[in-house]
């Protein structure tokens, strides 16, 4: 017999259940989180790049790892890779326009640093971004509809 801890992770790995996909949906938002901020920061502070252009690099750079994690970890998806691709590339044209908008507020009509900036994009773009992925990004997923 497993021990419940290592039974009730696996169904975490694997349940269609809201709030499992959301806790997996976190994970991937993190290391997604972490290359968004370490790539816009590297641009900003190592190479003096202007802070709205280097946050729409920075997010570009995190989209291949978002894609990939959430498809097949998040969300367990089974349609077609291209119909995913194609779904998630137009969701994330509204998110890099609220990533700017982000850096934009934060720097130009607050006057705050940078980073202020990029703590408004890695909040608000996964908030909104779980809704629309779960329900129509990815909306062919493996164990869909477990309560």
């Amino acid at each position: 017999m497993r021990p419940a801890a290592v039974q009730t992770f696996g169904r975490l790995l694997t349940s269609g259940h809201l709030l499992a996909k959301a806790i997996r949906f976190g994970a991937i938002g993190v290391l997604s989180g972490l290359v968004y901020a370490l790539v816009t920061a590297a641009l900003v502070s190592g190479w003096q790049a202007p802070p709205i252009p280097a946050s729409i690099a920075g997010y570009f750079a995190a989209i291949p790892v978002n894609f990939l994690g959430h498809r097949q970890f998040s969300f367990r998806s089974r349609g077609r890779w291209s119909s995913d691709a194609l779904r998630f590339v137009l969701a994330h044209g509204l998110n890099i326009a609220v990533t700017a908008a982000c850096m934009y507020g934060a720097t130009a009509w607050l006057g705050q640093a940078y980073y202020w900036g990029m703590v408004g994009a890695v909040i608000l773009v996964p908030v909104a971004n779980f809704a629309f992925m779960n329900l129509w990004v990815f909306r062919h997923q493996h164990g869909r509809g477990e309560g």
